[in-house]
C-alpha cells in the first residue's frame, strides 16, 4: 500500500513538473521577416499578412494546409486583369500566432475562419469577390459560400480537401489535458521533417521542387510561435459534412484537380462536382496536388476561362 502511495506522489510530482517548466518561443516578429510586397491588416484581432495586385474586380485566394501566399506566386505574377489577393491563413505564413481565447473569433476553428474571411473581404473593400481555395483553403471557401453566398460571385476549389475532418476519441482526449497545449507545439518543432516529407508528396514532377520552393515554403518556419499556430489549427480543425448545404449551392464553381493527385484523389474531386449542382470539372495531367505552382501556365489559362465565362 505504501509502494503505491509513493508511485502516486511520484505520478502527482512529474506532472506538476512538467507544468512548471518554461518551453521558450520560437522564431521572430512576422514583421521582422516580413517581404517588401508584404502588408498586414488587423482583423478579429489579428495582424493577417496578405499581398495585392491591383485590377478590376476581386479574386481571394485561400490557400492549403502548410501553405502560404507563397504557393500563389503565379497568380500574383500573371495576366489576370482582376484585382488578386493573397492572404495567410491563421496558423500558417506570416499571420501573427495568437491563442484564440482573447480573440474575437477563433480563426483555428472552422466558423471562425469562415467569419475571418469575411471580415478581411469587408477591411479590404469587397463587397464579393470570386474565392479560390486550394485544399484545405477550398473547405474554407466552401463555408464562407454556404455562409454568405450573396459575397461570392464565383467559385474556384483547386485539389479540394472538401469532407468532412472529425476528431475520435483518443485524440479529443489529448487535446483536453491541460499541458498538451504547453507540450504539443513542442513536438511539433521536431517534426518538420515529416512535414518536409508532405511537400514532396504533392509533387508530381520533383524536378520542380527547387531549392527556392523549399525556401518558400519553410520561411513562415522563422514567424514566432509557429509551432503554436500549427497546434491550434489540429486542435480546433474539426470540419462538419457539408455535403446536404452544397446540393443547394448556387455558384458558379470550377473544380480543377490532378489526376496524379496523391494528397486528395482525383474521385473527390469528381464526387464534389456530381453534388455542386452548377459546376465544372478540369482535370489535369501529369500533375500533383498543386497545379497552380507544378503548372501555373495551364492553370492560369482554365482559370481565365473560365473567368470570362
Amino acid at each position: 500500500m505504501k509502494k503505491l502511495y509513493k508511485f502516486f506522489i511520484g505520478v502527482f510530482l512529474f506532472l506538476i513538473t512538467l507544468c512548471l517548466i518554461p518551453i521558450p518561443s520560437t522564431g521572430q516578429n512576422v514583421e521582422d521577416i516580413a517581404l517588401p510586397e508584404s502588408k498586414f491588416i488587423e482583423v478579429c484581432g489579428l495582424k493577417v499578412h496578405y499581398v495585392e495586385k491591383p485590377g478590376e474586380g476581386n479574386l481571394l485566394l485561400l490557400h492549403g494546409f502548410g501553405a502560404s501566399t507563397f504557393s500563389w506566386r503565379y497568380l500574383l505574377e500573371g495576366n489576370l486583369s482582376e484585382r488578386v489577393v493573397a492572404f495567410d491563413r491563421p496558423g500558417f505564413g506570416l499571420t501573427e500566432r495568437k491563442n484564440p481565447k482573447g480573440l474575437l473569433c477563433n480563426p483555428y476553428s472552422p466558423e471562425g475562419a469562415a467569419e475571418l474571411t469575411l471580415k478581411l473581404m469587408d477591411e479590404l473593400g469587397m463587397e464579393k469577390a470570386t474565392l479560390v481555395g486550394h485544399s484545405a483553403g477550398a473547405r474554407v471557401a466552401l463555408l464562407v459560400s454556404i455562409k454568405a453566398p450573396e459575397r461570392v460571385e464565383k467559385l474556384i476549389l483547386v485539389a479540394p480537401a472538401w469532407g468532412a475532418r472529425n476528431q475520435n476519441t483518443f485524440q479529443k482526449l489529448i487535446f483536453s489535458l491541460p499541458w498538451t497545449e504547453k507540450y504539443f507545439p513542442l513536438i511539433l518543432r521536431f517534426s518538420v521533417g515529416r512535414l518536409e516529407g508532405i511537400l514532396e508528396n504533392a509533387w508530381y514532377n520533383q524536378s520542380k521542387l527547387t531549392g527556392e520552393v523549399w525556401e518558400g515554403y519553410k520561411r513562415p518556419l522563422k514567424a514566432k510561435d509557429w509551432d503554436k499556430g500549427l497546434f491550434w489549427v489540429t486542435k480546433y480543425g474539426e470540419y462538419p459534412n457539408m455535403a446536404e448545404e452544397l446540393k443547394n449551392l448556387n455558384i458558379p464553381t470550377l473544380i480543377v484537380h490532378c489526376r496524379q493527385d496523391k494528397i486528395v484523389p482525383l474521385e473527390s474531386g469528381k464526387k464534389l462536382h456530381q453534388i455542386i449542382p452548377n459546376s465544372q470539372l478540369a482535370i489535369m495531367e501529369e500533375c500533383g496536388h498543386l497545379p497552380h505552382e507544378e503548372k501555373p501556365s495551364e492553370f492560369l489559362r482554365i482559370l481565365s476561362d473560365f473567368l470570362k465565362g
